[in-house]
């Protein structure tokens, strides 16, 4: 039981997609609304970045499980 095993690549998929909501919900969170403009922009552009993230990387993990029956 090797902790050294590569990954498959939905495992990486999966791991990055985890992680891309986790940081897409922490940037959910920041108050962007009391920020000035440049910076609600940031976030804005930050969360949005990480929405399309999340969904090309939800759509390679349903691909993944779902393609070889395709």
């Amino acid at each position: 039981m090797a902790s050294n095993d590569p990954l498959s690549d939905l495992e990486i998929r999966e791991q990055s997609l985890a992680h891309t909501r986790d940081a897409l919900a922490a940037l959910q969170k920041v108050p962007a609304a009391g920020l000035d403009q440049p910076k609600h922009e940031t976030v804005t552009d930050l969360v949005d970045g990480a929405t399309s993230l999340e969904r090309q990387l939800a759509n390679e993990v349903e691909q993944i499980r779902g393609g070889d029956g395709e």
